[in-house]
């Protein structure tokens, strides 16, 4: 599939360097570049399920509602951390 975009003069000169030195065409760099935007964003979103789950984990287990950072304070006080 063809897809045409428009790419700001600045933005271009920085692209052109960048895939020179990596050896690639125009379009092998874009696909690479969106490529990996899209698995950073896969991962950011299973990250964020899993603190979601974590977070649900720590409701369930009695502890919601505990101030963690005065907790930890606390703690490290006890230890003199």
């Amino acid at each position: 599939m063809r897809t045409q975009i428009i790419i700001p003069q600045n933005l271009r000169g920085e692209i052109d360097k960048a895939r020179r030195v990596a050896g690639e065409s125009l379009a092998e760099y874009l696909r690479k570049a969106v490529i990996e935007r899209i698995e950073k964003e896969k991962k950011k979103k299973a990250d964020l399920d899993l603190l979601a789950r974590k977070i649900g984990t720590v409701k369930r287990s009695g502890w919601e509602g505990l101030d963690v950072l005065k907790w930890q304070r606390e703690m490290r006080a006890d230890r003199d951390v």
